[in-house]
C-alpha cells in the first residue's frame, strides 16, 4: 500500500472519531487573570507542574447581574494563552529595549538579568502576551470530528500552529485543554486509527532527509538566555547542544551538523521563577549540568559556583513519574546500557545518564552515558509516536544514515515534533517561512 492510500484510509477513519474521546474525565483547568502578574503566573505554573494556562477576564459585576435563573454566573472569558516561552519572549523582549544586543560576558548579563527580574515580575501578564498570543485562542466543542479539529484548530494551513486548544461546554465555561502531545498519545493507544500508516518509515514520510529544514542548534559556551534568544527567533521550543566547534557562532545560529551532547527545551524552565532569571546567564553546558546533575565537556555539578541555587535544588523539571519509560526507536543509536540514575525527558528534555555522583569515576560515566531520544530513517512512525508518548517529549531527532552503532554521540539531520505528525495527517502546510 502507498503512503497516500494509507493516509487516505487513516483520515477517514479520523473523522469518524470526536475530539471528546481524547478528553479527561476529570481535569481541573488552572485560569491566570489578565491583570495578575507574571511573578505570579510562574508561581502558578510551577506550583502545578505546567507549562502553560488560558488567560483569562473574569466577568464583572454588570456580568454578574445576568445570571441565570440558578444562579450561575457568566464564565471566565478567554483570550489568549501564558506559556512559560511567551514570558521569556516579554522578558528577551525589555532586555533588548533596555540593554541592546545582550552580552556573552557571563558576569555583565547576570548583574544585567538580575537586575531587570524584579520590575519584570511586576508587570501585568495582559501586556507581556503579545497579539500572536491573542490571535492563537481556539474553543472548540468536544463534539467536533478529531480530523476536523487537527485540520482547523491544531494545524490550519497558511498558519501557525497551535500546541492546545481549550475546550469548552454550551454555557461557555472552558472545561478542558488538550495539547498536541494528547492527540500523539491517543493515536500512539488506536494504531488502528492510522492502518497502514503505522509502519511507514521516517524516510518515506520526509523526515529524513538532510537539510530538509535546517536545525537550529547552539553551542555549549552560549549563555543559556542567548540560547534560548537563538530558539525564539527561529520559533523553535528546542534545539540540539553542540560543543563549540561543531556550532557556527553568529546570527545564522548553529548549523546542527555536529554530534549532538544533549538538548536545550523550553521545558527545562518549568520550574523558574523571576527571581532565578539570573541563572540565565550560565554557559548552556553549565546549565544543563546543572538542572542534571551531570557533566558536560568539562561544566560539572560539582565545580560550579552555582550548584547551590534554588532554581536547582529540585533537580530536573521533569513530566515523568520515577521509573518512567525512556527509549528509543530499534535500530537507532543505543540510549546507553546503564540505566539512569536520575534524568529527566520533560517536554523534549533529552534523558541522560548522570553518573555515579562522586569521582572522577562518576563524570566520565556520566559523559559517555548520556542517552538521546532517536530515531532513523528506519523507524516506522509507529516507533515515533511511542517514543514522544512514553517519553512525553515534543521533538524525536533524526539520527544521521549510517551511524555506527554504539556511537554514544548522535549526529542529527533533522528532528520531529507532533505538529509534523500533525500536518502529516491533516495534509496542511504551516505558514511561509520568514525572509
Amino acid at each position: 500500500m502507498g503512503i497516500q492510500e494509507a493516509l487516505s484510509e487513516a483520515t477517514a477513519r479520523l473523522s469518524s472519531h470526536s475530539l471528546a474521546g481524547i478528553i479527561p474525565a476529570h481535569q481541573n483547568v488552572v485560569f491566570l487573570e489578565h491583570n495578575s502578574s507574571v511573578g505570579h503566573a510562574l508561581q502558578v505554573l510551577a506550583k502545578r507542574h505546567i507549562l502553560s494556562a488560558p488567560l483569562v477576564i473574569l466577568p464583572g459585576l454588570e456580568d454578574m447581574e445576568g445570571a441565570d435563573a440558578d444562579g450561575a454566573a457568566a464564565p471566565p472569558q478567554l483570550i489568549g494563552w501564558v506559556t512559560v516561552e511567551s514570558i521569556l519572549r516579554a522578558f528577551l523582549q525589555q532586555m533588548e529595549e533596555k540593554h541592546g544586543k545582550l552580552p556573552r560576558n557571563m558576569l555583565l548579563l547576570m548583574t544585567q538579568l538580575e537586575k531587570e527580574g524584579p520590575a519584570f515580575a511586576e508587570k501585568l501578564l495582559i501586556t507581556v502576551a503579545g497579539s500572536e498570543d491573542r490571535g492563537l485562542m481556539f474553543q472548540v466543542n468536544s463534539d467536533v470530528p478529531l480530523l476536523d479539529a487537527i485540520r482547523e484548530s491544531f494545524v490550519p494551513t497558511g498558519k501557525p500552529a497551535a500546541h492546545r486548544l481549550a475546550v469548552f461546554d454550551a454555557s461557555g465555561a472552558i472545561t478542558a485543554v488538550v495539547s498536541q502531545l494528547d492527540v500523539i498519545r491517543y493515536l500512539r493507544e488506536r494504531l488502528e486509527l492510522l492502518g497502514g500508516l503505522a509502519d511507514a518509515t521516517v524516510a518515506e514520510l520526509g523526515w529524513a532527509a538532510p537539510g530538509s529544514r535546517p536545525l537550529v542548534a547552539v553551542e555549549a559556551s552560549l549563555p543559556a538566555l542567548l540560547a534560548y534568544e537563538r530558539m525564539a527567533r527561529a520559533g523553535v521550543s528546542g534545539a540540539p547542544v553542540v560543543a563549540d566547534s561543531e556550532a557556527a557562532v553568529g546570527s545564522g545560529g548553529g548549523n546542527g551538523s555536529g554530534a549532538m551532547i544533549a538538548n536545550l527545551s523550553m521545558s527545562d524552565l518549568r520550574n523558574i521563577q523571576t527571581q532565578h532569571l539570573g541563572i540565565l546567564a550560565l554557559p548552556v553546558g553549565e546549565f544543563l549540568a546543572l538542572l542534571h546533575n551531570t557533566s558536560y565537556l568539562g561544566y560539572s555539578q560539582r565545580t560550579s559556583a552555582q550548584a547551590t541555587h534554588p532554581f536547582f535544588a529540585s533537580g530536573p523539571p521533569t513530566a515523568l513519574p520515577p521509573g518512567g519509560p525512556r527509549v528509543s526507536a530499534p535500530g537507532s543509536p543505543p540510549l546507553g546500557a546503564p540505566p539512569a540514575r536520575r534524568g529527566s525527558a520533560a517536554g523534549g528534555s533529552a534523558p541522560m545518564d548522570t553518573g555515579a555522583g562522586a569521582g572522577e569515576e562518576g563524570e566520565e560515566e556520566a559523559e559517555s552515558g548520556i542517552r538521546m531520544l532517536t530515531c532513523t530513517g528506519a523507524s516506522t512512525l509507529r516507533e515515533v509516536l511511542s517514543i514522544m508518548s512514553d517519553n512525553r517529549v515534543h521533538r524525536v531527532y533524526v539520527a544521521a544514515a549510517g551511524q555506527p552503532a554504539g556511537s554514544p554521540l548522535v549526529v542529527p539531520v533533522g528532528v520531529i515534533t507532533p505538529t509534523d505528525i500533525l500536518r502529516l495527517l491533516a495534509g496542511t502546510k504551516g505558514p511561509a517561512p520568514k525572509h
